[in-house]
This record gives C-alpha cells, sequence and structure tokens, in this order.
C-alpha cells in the first residue's frame, strides 16, 4: 500500500476531527447534536470558491468572510435549533430541528451553486514535497497542523481559562451553573458560534484537496459524528483520536476495495464501539441527572 493512502488518510482524519470537535463544543453545553454541523463545512468551502475562484479577492479575504460568515451561521443555527427545542419541551426535538436546520442551509447552497459540482478554489499554497515516494499537498500539511492546533487550543481553553471552566460547568450541570452566576445563554451561543467558525475554516482549508459539493454537508457530520462517538462525544484528545482512525480507516478500505466499503466499515467500527464502549475510546460515562 502506498504511502499516498496514509497521508490522504491523515488529511481526511484531520478533516473528521475538526467536525467531531464541532459536535462536541456544542454538545457539551446543550446535550444536543447538531446535525446540521456538515453545513457550516460546505459554508466555508462554499466561501473559498466564492471569494477566490470566481471573485478573485485572494485567500487572505477567504479567511476573514469565513471567521465572519461562520459566526453569523452560528448565531442563526443557534436560534434555529435551540429556540424550537425550548418551546416544544420534547427531548426529541432536537431531532428534527437540527435536520431541518441541515435541509435549510443545503438548500441555499444548492439553488445558488446549483451547475456547480464540487465548491474547489485554487489551494492555499501550490505543490509540496513527496515523502517515501508519495506527494503530500502544502495544502494538505497545513491543514493537518491547523487541525492538532485547534485541539490543542480548545484543550487548553477548557482547562486553563476561567470561560472554559464555565463551558465544563454547564456541560456537568446547567442548573448548578444558574445557581452559581454563570450565564448560560451566552455559552451556548459562544459554542454555536465557534463550533460553526471551526468547521467553515476546515472546510476553506479541505475545499481545495476533497471533493465538498453544495450538498455534500451531511456525508461530513456522519463521519464526524462517527468520530466524536469513538472518540468519546466532549473530549478533545478523543476526537482527533476518532477523527484519525475514521480518516485512516476510510482511506485503507477505500484503496483495498471500494468507496463504499469505507463507509460501510466506518459504520460497523461505529456500532462496535457503541457496543463495547458506550462513552467511546476516550470519554468519560456520565450519571443520569
Amino acid at each position: 500500500m502506498s504511502a499516498g493512502v496514509w497521508i490522504d488518510g491523515l488529511f481526511s482524519g484531520a478533516l473528521y476531527a475538526l467536525v467531531a470537535l464541532a459536535l462536541a463544543i456544542v454538545f457539551q453545553p446543550t446535550r444536543v447534536m447538531n446535525f446540521a454541523q456538515g453545513e457550516t463545512l460546505v459554508l466555508g468551502a462554499a466561501v473559498g470558491y466564492q471569494v477566490v475562484t470566481l471573485t478573485g479577492w485572494g485567500w487572505p479575504a477567504a479567511f476573514a468572510i469565513t471567521v465572519l460568515v461562520g459566526i453569523a451561521a452560528g448565531l442563526a443555527q443557534e436560534r434555529m435549533i435551540m429556540l424550537p427545542v425550548k418551546l416544544s419541551g420534547s427531548r426529541y426535538a432536537w431531532i428534527v430541528a437540527t435536520l431541518a436546520t441541515a435541509m435549510i442551509f443545503q438548500s441555499l447552497f444548492t439553488l445558488r451553486y446549483w451547475d456547480v459540482d464540487a465548491l474547489r478554489p485554487a489551494p492555499v499554497v501550490e505543490g509540496g514535497f513527496t515523502v517515501l515516494g508519495a506527494m503530500v499537498g502544502w495544502q494538505q500539511l497545513g491543514a493537518i497542523v491547523i487541525a492538532v492546533a485547534v485541539m490543542a487550543g480548545y484543550d487548553a481553553f477548557l482547562h486553563r481559562t476561567a470561560y472554559g471552566r464555565a463551558v465544563r460547568a454547564v456541560s456537568h450541570s446547567r442548573d448548578t451553573a444558574v445557581i452559581m452566576g454563570i450565564p448560560v445563554q451566552r455559552i451556548v451561543v459562544l459554542s454555536f458560534a465557534m463550533a460553526a467558525v471551526i468547521c467553515a475554516v476546515a472546510g476553506l482549508l479541505a475545499a481545495p484537496v476533497l471533493f465538498i459539493g453544495p450538498a455534500g454537508g451531511l456525508v461530513f457530520t456522519i463521519k464526524g459524528f462517527t468520530a466524536a462517538v469513538i472518540g468519546g462525544v466532549g473530549s478533545p484528545r478523543g476526537a482527533l483520536a476518532g477523527g484519525l482512525v475514521v480518516g485512516l480507516l476510510d482511506a485503507v478500505v477505500r484503496n483495498l476495495v471500494s468507496p463504499t466499503a469505507g463507509n460501510f466499515v466506518g459504520f460497523v467500527l461505529l456500532g462496535l464501539i457503541l457496543v463495547l464502549f458506550p462513552a467511546g475510546l476516550f470519554g468519560k460515562r456520565r450519571e443520569a441527572h
């Protein structure tokens, strides 16, 4: 098996890890698994395609606009998801709300880019270098490095800042957090915005390499969800480990068997992890409260 397969697996795994982290960021204070998270990744790819390819403003403008649009998308998703959840009173309302939000975003992307197969701008830096006979693009290396840096940064944010400790407190018990005077609603809004920006930047970086179509957000959500469950929802280190497992396994099976088999094996692994390790490989078991 060529080294290129492992490199592609690391690149895809880094992307899935960022989606898994974004899912965990929203899940911690809300107990909502945002199935519309992958749409913000497509949003980042769409911004890159629009700004770099169609408008020609360049990558600095694309990064700045992606962050701003990502924040706006996160704020919009928070209202579109959390408001129906609060008003309905049903413990399952989040499923309908997140899927409906995903369909709305997907419809907007499809209407705008109905004649585009892949939202693919030119790379930030062209070319690359050779490792064991396989070409590693600078774009791939940059995405992997940024993914690891984001994971480490968020882990430090959780454990070394007052706001991070507040997030952990809300994750443990919303009622106790309210009694302690922690602004729960502000933390929820921040979580949606932060998760959206992370996914949007991931989509921006991945778009020049991966096939990201206007209607492809749900696929990335599922892969990120698989990575989050494998690593343990709520653990940044687990998200990275889970993403790499999914990415490498997917790349190897796709190379040896077929693309369809790669998805199938990933979901089989997800089922096994749920049965054998319900809290994930790095997650902590929680007691109901």
